[in-house]
């Protein structure tokens, strides 16, 4: 029996066993083993399904596992299993014995242990944010309650966390019971369950209470126009998720100058040369007073937040859960942890992933050309026979090509995390950093460079503007219909996961619960959020607004009404993703975060070279050229052009200088918290002298007294 083989890996956590009765809904009778480990209610805070059909053993395993000492190589949680045995005739898997979840929590001590490990930032008795120390957890804010000092979002966080530190050791050659799924020294022995389809899902409950209250204050139409609550979203969903919607609600805010100048232009009748110009360079200053004024802003959210810190060492960070490599020691830390040379790294990024992402920007690069021999053909259509069929005809190869670039998009980016994860980073921010390039060079090349090749190479404005109108238009009608249109199909949606939920409820024949009867309540909760979406993270979101941002500054004098639509799309956006994150999506994990990474590095490349293609745009203007002498050579007029260009970075450098990163209160307050943590380690030093000289004292005294005996 299930319970009966996993008490004899776990027996020393567990107690006499004890049997209850209980009616199943056939009305049969059936004997259902729960072991006890102590009186304490039991909190189940992430759940861990099961695929179906997975053998006994590979379950029995990681329960272990995960129920094992620290010492002993385990996460020394507490963990729940329910096993509903369906109704003969019911189950897909005629093999299948039963649909096994486990609930995994963790007591107070376990967690607050594990987030003084983890250095997590509590607020001090000194209003800052401190790094947790259980010894000192008496002068943390909210302390007086134990059980409440941690949030759920922070429990989690914590429970995932150590649920992935268990890692193979070098006895551990495979999964239990699946001798084909090997395990490397070193992995991450969660992932490698879930990366082999072993465990179907993994995710932490909803605050159906919480989530709520957020809902209301969030999405609800009648706060449309309010502000954003940025500090509840993460409170709920941690800083990155909550710096994600405060970068985005900041730079929808950010657009309305250029969008409002782009509609005077529309209804206005001036006609000029400089009419575009005077645009173009408004909107390259503009997009540097966002991009400085961002980080100001986020430079209070971090300090806030209690992320903002000094530049950690890599060497004594925390290795990914999926970095592998042969166990050894941390020169740093002296922890156990996988080593993977350098040169291996360097031999799959320029032997394999370079070649890769070079044949895929070659592919993007003959879809552009194909886009333009399809345009050709219905321009040529269109001129024979002008007819209102095939009017149609000539915008139907942009629309095509809009949608053939957002497929291609989603088929490079899984090419793209492959690579990533075979180039095996050692650390999750340098694993983030290298998959945001890839994205970013690829949907660059992707998404802009039809628009480079109309732009000069055929030189013609008037595509250009027509194409980026279309693609800018199309991109975004194809979003909001997948995105804006969730409120209706959720309703929809929502039905049918009942559905599902009713139908697998109906089924069950017999239910066995391991350490503890669930609560029903909570059951029915994880059979619904089961059926929810998982929320795959904010680089998907990321990339959506570079790739808009470009498309609003890149080619700003050729298009001004760019910024307006990307407006009007932005603000129905926000609210449509706080719906979908509240109750569309399963709750992500939260995860710490102090800015919004390399994004910020590809926001400023885009804004410098949307300075170079502008003025190339404006150089190329026709009107522009007659204000020249007329003798003067094509190398004068490019040299004139780059000089213009070189003023307006110059322009750009010195705007960027004049406005502070880190605004002036924020120094202040790091300066006293690093002027405090001084002065405390200064007095600790103090009377540990002070006790060493005392020690010292008595022990002359003592050698004296002997001496005069």
């Amino acid at each position: 029996m299930f319970m009966q083989r996993i008490s004899l890996e776990s027996q020393y956590l567990l107690n006499t066993p004890k049997f209850i009765t209980m009616e199943t809904q056939n009305g049969e009778s059936g004997y259902v083993e729960i072991l006890q480990k102590s009186q304490r209610p039991f909190n189940p805070l992430v759940v861990i399904e099961f695929t179906a059909g997975v053998k006994q053993a590979a379950i029995e395993w990681i329960v272990a596992k995960i129920q094992k000492s620290k010492a002993a190589g385990g996460a020394e949680l507490d963990v729940n299993a329910v096993v509903m045995h369906h109704k003969q005739g019911i189950t897909v898997d005629p093999n299948r014995k039963g649909e096994t979840v486990l609930y995994v929590g963790g007591s107070t001590e376990r967690l607050l242990w594990a987030a003084d490990m983890m250095d997590i930032k509590k607020e001090y008795r000194d209003g800052y944010h401190h790094e947790f120390s259980v010894d000192d957890v008496t002068n943390f804010r909210g302390s007086k309650d134990l059980d409440s000092f941690l949030t759920m979002a922070e429990k989690q966080k914590i429970i995932l966390h150590e649920l992935e530190a268990v890692r193979a050791t070098e006895d551990d050659t495979a999964i239990a019971g699946y001798e084909r799924f090997r395990l490397l020294s070193g992995n991450s022995i969660i992932k490698k369950y879930v990366s082999n389809g072993i465990i179907a899902k993994m995710y932490p409950l909803h605050d159906e209470e919480e989530i709520k209250r957020l809902g209301a204050e969030w999405y609800q139409l009648k706060k449309f126009a309010n502000e954003q609550p940025i500090y509840q979203i993460r409170d709920y969903f941690g800083e990155k998720i909550g710096m994600y919607f405060a970068f985005l609600g900041f730079y929808t805010v950010a657009l309305i100058p250029p969008a409002f100048i782009g509609i005077l232009y529309l209804v206005t009748s001036w006609k000029s040369m400089y009419r575009e110009a005077i645009f173009a360079v408004f909107n390259l200053i503009w997009a540097t007073i966002f991009l400085e004024a961002w980080k100001r802003y986020c430079s209070e959210l971090s300090f806030k937040w209690g992320q903002a810190q000094d530049v950690e060492l890599n060497r004594s960070q925390e290795p990914r859960a999926m970095y592998h490599g042969t166990m050894d020691k941390n020169p740093v830390t002296g922890k156990p942890e996988p080593r993977y040379p350098k040169y291996k790294r360097s031999l799959r990024f320029y032997g394999v992933t370079v070649p890769v992402v070079g044949f895929c920007l070659m592919v993007a690069f003959y879809l552009m050309l194909g886009y333009f021999y399809l345009q050709a053909w219905a321009d040529e259509v269109y001129a024979k026979d002008k007819t209102w069929l095939n009017m149609t005809l000539i915008y139907m190869p942009t629309a095509i090509y809009a949608v053939i670039i957002g497929i291609v998009n989603n088929f490079y980016r899984k090419i793209a995390k492959i690579l990533n994860d075979f180039e095996n980073h050692r650390l999750q921010s340098s694993y983030d950093n290298h998959l945001i390039v890839k994205l970013i060079l690829f949907d660059f090349v992707n998404c802009f460079i039809s628009l480079f090749y109309v732009a000069f190479y055929l030189q013609d404005m008037t595509l250009l503007r027509s194409h980026l109108a279309a693609l800018l238009v199309t991109q975004q009608v194809i979003g909001q219909v997948r995105e804006a249109m969730v409120p209706f199909i959720f309703v929809r949606r929502r039905k049918q996961q009942v559905d599902k939920v009713m139908q697998k409820e109906a089924a069950i024949q017999k239910v066995e619960y391991f350490n503890g009867e669930m609560d029903q309540t909570i059951q029915k909760q994880v059979n619904l959020e089961s059926t929810m979406d998982e929320y795959e993270g904010t680089m998907d979101d990321y990339l959506e607004m570079f790739l808009q941002f470009g498309y609003v500054f890149l080619f700003s004098s050729a298009f001004p009404l760019a910024a307006f639509w990307a407006l009007l799309n932005n603000v129905t956006e926000i609210r449509s993703d706080a719906f979908k994150m509240c109750r569309v999506f399963q709750r992500p994990f939260a995860e710490s975060a102090s800015n919004i990474g390399a994004w910020q590095v590809a926001f400023e490349v885009i804004s410098v070279i949307a300075v170079i293609t502008n003025c190339a745009l404006i150089g190329m203007d026709p009107e522009v050229k007659k204000l020249l002498p007329s003798d003067i050579s094509a190398v004068n007029i490019v040299i004139i052009f780059v000089a213009v260009e070189h003023v307006i970075l110059a322009v750009k450098g010195a705007v960027a200088y004049c406005i502070p990163d880190t605004p002036k209160w924020v120094e202040i307050e790091l300066e006293k918290m690093a002027f405090q943590s001084k002065q405390a380690l200064h007095a600790e030093r103090m009377a540990a002298a002070s006790s060493q000289q005392k020690k010292l004292g008595d022990l002359l005294k003592l050698e004296t007294r002997e001496t005069s005996i």
